[in-house]
């Protein structure tokens, strides 16, 4: 699995390096905005987060796989609150450290590298994680370590892939080795899971048509900026953007894959 992720994200940093080569030192959080959130919906999702976990300027915040840090520099900007981004690839952690110095948050947002599935020390009032447990098949293990980290009453908050029906062979083996997705459950068994943790489902939302549109919009605007795209980058990279755009958005075409948002307790 961790392989298979790696290869996903590896053309990510040298497209990033290479639009950081246009903006200033001193950044915003504007400048990196299309830049620093492998999520969906952009910042939008966040504040949806905001709301549903509560999360005040007094909040402690985990951010369990922050990419390259923009829902943690976000939270951070927000809200006041602080936030410990965890993430299991070394070099997204350091391009997370960077660009938290660059926009002047270090003292709020601090990035550590390592396994959830392996646990971290501390606990926290929430944690959030986007578009990340889907590359985690060991749901038994991700959700008992998940559940030590909240304090009593500590909230959480999860965007995740579902399955809505079967599978087919063709869909199985594109998440797997295109998506890094092993394993992909339905909302039973996901609700399931978290509650053999202690963790409570409060309440999800099925956002399946929504994030059907956002991927297709996605993939045809880069399409059509591609030209530009392939002067600054080239062609290599373009297409590695294009490839796994384009199988996202056949996934969500097929009715089979969809989307969730669930938001819960740990129970007492």
């Amino acid at each position: 699995m961790h392989e298979s992720m790696t290869r996903m994200y590896e053309y990510r940093l040298p497209f990033l390096r290479g639009e950081l080569a246009h903006l200033p030192e001193r950044l915003t959080l504007t400048d990196l905005q299309s830049l620093d959130h492998y999520h969906y919906c952009g910042t939008t999702a966040i504040d949806i987060a905001i709301e549903r976990l509560g999360i005040t300027a007094e909040s402690q915040v985990l951010d369990i796989g922050a990419g390259v840090g923009g829902t943690a520099r976000y939270l951070a900007q927000q809200v006041g609150c602080r936030v410990t981004g965890l993430e299991l690839q070394p070099q997204l952690q350091q391009m997370a450290v960077e660009l938290t110095e660059r926009t002047g948050l270090s003292q709020r947002v601090t990035f550590i590298q390592g396994d959830i599935l392996a646990g971290i020390a501390g606990t926290f009032d929430a944690w959030l994680s986007l578009l990340v447990f889907l590359h985690i098949p060991d749901r038994k293990t991700l959700f008992s370590q998940c559940a030590v980290l909240l304090k009593p009453g500590g909230r959480f908050y999860i965007e995740d892939y579902v399955q809505l029906q079967p599978l087919t062979p063709v869909e199985q083996r594109v998440l797997a080795e295109q998506i890094a997705c092993p394993y992909l459950p339905t909302l039973e068994s996901y609700q399931q899971d978290l509650a053999r943790a202690g963790l409570g489902v409060l309440a999800y939302e099925n956002v399946t048509p929504l994030w059907h549109n956002w991927v297709h919009q996605r993939w045809h605007q880069f399409q059509q900026n591609q030209a530009h795209y392939r002067q600054k980058h080239g062609d290599d990279l373009v297409e590695s953007y294009l490839h796994f755009y384009q199988a996202v958005a056949d996934l969500f075409s097929g009715g089979n894959v969809g989307g969730v948002r669930i938001w819960g307790q740990l129970l007492p």
